[in-house]
């Protein structure tokens, strides 16, 4: 792994947004069941309308076309419908549009959700979840985490090996949950865990990926809140980890 600095080049192989679904609201049904699929309230559908309207701008119409990765659960389905709707509104190509299950929530099972709504937790769940003594059946931290190294790991391979096409390159609207943020949120910032501290809903992430040259790792440019940080990817390990300014290694 390489411990000091790189030299990049200016402009990014790939640029990938990750937005987090919009407002949602649940039925008792979902909560008894532990399906908690979601659906948008008329404020989310609205916050997901202003969010696209703010990427549409950063969007160069004539230069890329968007590939849309989704999380299965409707509330990020639906939110991915009102951004897809808002581009073709702006006339931005959406080359397509695919349903990414590593993209998904946290899978918390009966006994851990019954547990978060007794225990008045439930808006600070993430913070409660990496915490929490884990039932068998719920998903693990460490869990999504592999999720979210897949992901990325995709997304890199992407950055390496595809070439534009008709002189439009490929920009990615990833579509998830907060707890997709969280682990890359820590790795470049330092937080993400506690409440407030990760994306608010329909809030974005920006991620420029910068391929592999010359036998270094990849190196990922976020940009959340405008700050911005950077983490190195090896793609051997699917390890995101950060580089001191003494040029030590924070994994």
């Amino acid at each position: 792994m390489l411990q000091g600095e790189l030299i990049k080049p200016v402009q990014p192989d790939l640029i990938v947004d990750f937005v987090r679904h919009g407002e949602p609201e649940y039925t008792q049904q979902e909560i008894d069941d532990a399906s908690i699929e979601g659906h948008l309230t008329q404020e989310g559908r609205r916050q997901v309308h202003e969010t696209g309207l703010k990427l549409s701008e950063q969007i160069d119409k004539e230069k890329e076309c968007v590939v849309f990765w989704v999380s299965p659960k409707q509330r990020a389905q639906q939110t991915a419908a009102v951004l897809q709707k808002v581009f073709e509104q702006q006339q931005i190509p959406v080359e397509r549009f695919r349903t990414h299950h590593d993209l998904s929530d946290i899978r918390l099972g009966h006994e851990f959700i019954r547990k978060l709504y007794a225990e008045d937790a439930v808006d600070e769940l993430i913070e409660y979840w990496t915490k929490a003594d884990l039932p068998e059946d719920a998903e693990k931290p460490e869990e999504v985490k592999k999720r979210v190294e897949r992901v990325v790991t995709y997304l890199v391979r992407i950055a390496e090996k595809i070439r534009p096409q008709d002189n439009k390159k490929l920009r990615f609207i990833c579509v998830g949950h907060e707890e997709i943020f969280r682990d890359l949120l820590e790795a470049g910032y330092g937080f993400g865990t506690k409440k407030h501290t990760g994306p608010e809903f329909a809030e974005v992430m920006e991620m420029k990926i910068f391929k592999s040259e010359l036998q270094n790792d990849a190196v990922l440019k976020l940009m959340f809140r405008g700050k911005e940080a950077e983490l190195r990817f090896n793609p051997q390990s699917r390890n995101f980890y950060k580089i001191q300014n003494s040029g030590e290694v924070n994994q």
